[in-house]
């Protein structure tokens, strides 16, 4: 069967967007490819790029098979790449897809069709109806011959994460079959594309060559330069698309269609409003939370407002919104909300803050569409927040570093959306809890110093007070430090 003009993977962004933001990942390939180019073996040649849906995964991995295919006949003495690309997506290449089962010969013959196009007179062999086995062990061996004689291979998988989960005595098969028995020449060279980190590889020479890198979003210089806007209008575009490649490049197309020139501020500013913003972040997070179950996408909803997540802080904010009846246990909220949303990669455990946490981008999305579409219901997921972390504080005021910045966070959030909101001003409350519970070792004040240092987010919601506060967490970390070594 015949895919090669089914293989357009998804478009993000549109095709007519220049190519930004990614040069560190291009160089970290080119680096590599640089020493395989010179016929020396290539340092850790899996590579797994990883991220959330529509930081632009496909497009990366669009733009390296561009740059690295190379159109047969090869100059004379050269040592070329010649890629290969498929994206493993049940809805982008349905035909390699079988009743939920992955066909492995599909996989190896098209795969050796795109890498002998690149090579002259190569062609793919009629193995009639050889085993997958066999398929893969005659194309490990071309393609061992085509990296040491006269190229170096570039096998490209999207949506890894797809066959993992669906499939995966295939993803284990691939490993042992395919990327292993490559790998090991260290002169192939893989990379792979995934929502989460790829973490399940079993063979030990597979594991000690995996390259993981995260993508990240793009910052408002490159998010203007994605849709070719003014620096004025990307910050506009930032602010709605908190720097997410599809939704940025979603606006910027939906401006375009208004007749909206992306170099005038006033004229963006009047037409992007919240009906405008709204259907593009519903249709992203639509996507985003498409295949989780009915009870997490919509706890994740509002615990999104949660800049750390564990068991206590979101069962208080579900009891508190009535999305989850009350008196569930631990276990329910470690293995039904927070196993579930880790599974779908909007969670991932930080082993510096000991918790979990929201993919920063996705987080900063699902907020800003829950303010846009019901700004009671994100006044009371902050409200809920604030309650929690202030409860916990004044229980337990020696952890000043863990819940402190937290409450500042969702109070500034609280006073900008809802001034009226029935909560007591910061310095009011500051001073009472200075008064009555304010720690007497110099610990807490030195972990809050680093934590309000370390904390930009913080930084630019609290502007007002932030500067205060770690100026007098500093300074009571150094007194009460001075007064007990005179004691």
């Amino acid at each position: 069967m015949d895919l090669t003009l089914k293989l357009q993977p998804r478009l993000s962004p549109e095709p007519g967007r220049p190519f930004v933001n990614r040069e560190h990942e291009l160089q970290l390939i080119q680096d590599k490819l640089d020493i395989g180019l010179h016929g020396s073996p290539m340092r850790l040649g899996v590579v797994c790029f990883w991220g959330a849906f529509g930081m632009g995964k496909s497009w990366l991995l669009r733009e390296l098979e561009r740059r690295c295919k190379y159109p047969a006949p090869q100059p004379q003495g050269s040592h070329p790449t010649i890629a290969a690309r498929l994206d493993l997506n049940q809805a982008i290449l349905p035909a390699l897809w079988t009743s939920g089962q992955f066909d492995r010969v599909q996989l190896i013959q098209e795969l050796w069709k795109q890498l002998a196009a690149q090579v002259a007179g190569a062609v793919v062999p009629n193995l009639e109806r050889a085993s997958p086995d066999v398929w893969a062990e005659e194309f490990v061996r071309q393609v061992t011959v085509w990296s040491t004689q006269s190229a170096t291979p570039v096998i490209l998988l999207d949506t890894v994460d797809d066959l993992a989960t669906q499939d995966e005595k295939t993803f284990f098969w691939l490993e042992e079959h395919l990327v292993e028995r490559l790998a090991l020449t260290d002169r192939v060279l893989f990379v792979f594309a995934s929502r989460g980190e790829l973490q399940r590889w079993k063979r030990f020479q597979v594991r000690r060559r995996i390259d993981s890198h995260r993508l990240t979003a793009f910052d408002t210089g490159a998010a203007g330069q994605q849709v070719k806007a003014s620096l004025d209008v990307s910050q506009v575009l930032y602010r709605h698309a908190c720097g997410h490649p599809l939704v940025t490049d979603y606006l910027g197309t939906t401006l375009e269609s208004q007749q909206a020139s992306l170099q005038a501020m006033d004229s963006v500013e009047q037409i992007l409003k919240p009906p405008l913003v709204q259907p593009v972040l519903r249709e992203v997070i639509t996507e985003i939370l498409r295949s989780v179950p009915k009870l997490p996408a919509k706890l994740a909803r509002y615990a999104c407002v949660l800049r750390w997540v564990s068991v206590e802080p979101l069962r208080f904010l579900a009891e508190e919104l009535k999305l989850v009846e009350a008196g569930r246990g631990d276990a329910y909220y470690l293995d039904q909300i927070i196993g579930i949303l880790q599974s779908h990669h909007l969670l991932y455990w930080n082993s510096d803050k000991n918790s979990y946490e929201f993919d920063p981008v996705l987080r900063h999305l699902l907020t800003h569409f829950l303010e846009l579409d019901d700004p009671d219901e994100f006044c009371r997921a902050n409200q809920a927040a604030f309650e929690f972390h202030r409860a916990h504080l004044e229980n337990s005021p020696q952890y000043l570093g863990r819940y402190l910045p937290e409450l500042a966070y969702h109070r500034a959030i609280l006073a900008r959306v809802s001034p009226e909101a029935p909560l007591p001003t910061w310095s009011a409350w500051w001073s009472q809890f200075r008064a009555e519970k304010s720690p007497a070792h110099p610990e807490p004040w030195a972990e809050l110093a680093k934590a309000l240092q370390q904390d930009k987010e913080l930084q630019d919601v609290f502007a007002a007070d932030y500067g205060a506060l770690y100026s007098e967490a500093q300074k009571r970390a150094a007194n009460i430090a001075a007064q007990t070594k005179e004691g």
